[in-house]
């Protein structure tokens, strides 16, 4: 009973430590960004996949911007957060999240596609990666509340 008692203390230690590790990514969100964006000069001219690839936290929640008022074909930034909202109420716990400017523009109907289908609401998937990771970066911001 003893030995029983002891490996499944152990069991559950491991569990526990393995579920923090899967959801803690970084200790300070808007510190972690901050890093990012000090050094956003080795991104700038890359494919987002080079940003992507190097996050130490996982995108949660996309939001593409058209800021041309004659052509909203064009998107020309996208937000990227780190925590999906499950309702409206939730948005501003999306913030602070990282703001990329593309150069050339994207294409916002694919965008809106990507975030609308199947009522995925901007949840980041596999399609949402495959879209964006080939766009080039022309800026790196943080958007903050």
């Amino acid at each position: 009973m003893k030995k029983i008692l002891i490996t499944l203390f152990f069991v559950l230690t491991g569990f526990i430590k393995n579920v923090n590790a899967q959801t803690t990514g970084v200790p300070d969100t808007l510190a972690y960004l901050q890093t990012i964006v000090a050094n956003k000069s080795q991104y700038i001219g890359q494919p987002f996949s080079k940003l992507m690839d190097s996050l130490k936290i996982q995108i949660k929640f996309f939001s593409p911007f058209s800021s041309i008022p004659y052509n909203k074909s064009k998107e020309t930034s996208t937000s990227f957060s780190f925590y999906f909202p499950q309702n409206a109420d939730e948005i501003y716990l999306t913030y602070p999240n990282l703001r990329i400017s593309w150069q050339p523009y994207l294409d916002a109907n694919q965008s809106d596609v990507i975030r609308l289908n199947n009522n995925n609401r901007g949840r980041w998937n596999s399609e949402a990666a495959t879209f964006y990771a080939s766009g080039i970066i022309a800026d790196v911001q943080i958007r903050e509340l």
